[in-house]
């Protein structure tokens, strides 16, 4: 009877010690696993908070690229006021310019009136100098009247004459005055539907009307442009879209120059 006990006290010991071992190196291998997991727990944290920053700093450019295309969106507003402006301005120039050629074709037909009424008188003077003593000085009169408003219309006639002229000239100089070789400056403002832009030259700077301009973008041909209109610093040209290759456009920022062409 002790035999058997023995024996099986025997085998639980040697049961107990195994599991003991295998408890251990199941122990061992959860503890390593568990080290494993942490460290890819903080690898993984450490990824989150970099691209937690990534995140901060694009959120950053994008709102300064928001701040960027307000200002440029309220430049290119005052841009567009300023060239409705002068062309108001242009309008303006030129209805002054054929009031002023009216008011002398006007004036010139009063003083033809009035010369023609001058010559009547005159010629009714005589007869009535000889038919009434008393009227001669009420004539005399008449005429020194007549005289001296002929000669303020004339007056007038010539003033306005000279501010035609003078008008006349300052066009006629600004078309045929020649740019200067090599003038170059950069494009403001581009209107794709109508096909102009806005330059940085003026008459400042010796821009005339109708000159042709190249446009050039890191030293490539990008088409040319020609004068429009000219203001003092600013300059209007419309695109020559013919001239422009396929795939390429206008762009602000764009330099242009002028090249005489040379015969």
């Amino acid at each position: 009877m002790t035999k058997p006990l023995l024996f099986t006290c025997i085998l639980l010991s040697l049961g107990a010690v195994v599991f003991g071992l295998l408890n251990r190196g199941t122990l061992a291998t959860t503890r390593l696993d568990l080290a494993s997991a942490q460290g890819e727990s903080a690898s993984t944290s450490a990824q989150l908070q970099t691209a937690q920053g990534e995140l901060e700093k694009k959120k950053e450019e994008v709102t300064q690229f928001g701040s960027q295309k307000d200002q440029l969106t309220a430049e290119l507003g005052e841009v567009r006021g300023q060239l409705e402006k002068s062309q108001e301005e242009l309008v303006t120039t030129r209805k002054q310019a054929e009031d002023l050629g009216s008011d002398g074709r006007a004036k010139d037909a009063k003083i033809g009136e009035l010369e023609t009424r001058l010559a009547e008188e005159e010629q009714q003077a005589p007869a009535e100098v000889a038919g009434n003593a008393v009227g001669t000085d009420d004539t005399a009169a008449r005429l020194l009247e007549l005289e001296t408003l002929n000669r303020q219309l004339e007056d007038q006639n010539s003033g306005l004459s000279t501010q035609v002229a003078e008008l006349r000239r300052k066009d006629e100089g600004r078309q045929n005055s020649q740019m200067r070789q090599g003038l170059s400056g950069t494009i403001l403002a581009v209107n794709q539907a109508w096909n102009f832009v806005v330059l940085s030259l003026g008459d400042r700077q010796g821009v005339v009307s109708n000159a042709e301009m190249l446009v050039q973008r890191n030293g490539q041909y990008l088409g040319k442009i020609r004068v429009s209109s000219v203001e003092p610093s600013t300059s209007i040209a419309d695109i020559l879209v013919r001239t422009v290759p396929r795939g390429l456009s206008v762009m602000p920022g764009d330099r242009v120059i002028y090249q005489a062409q040379r015969d």
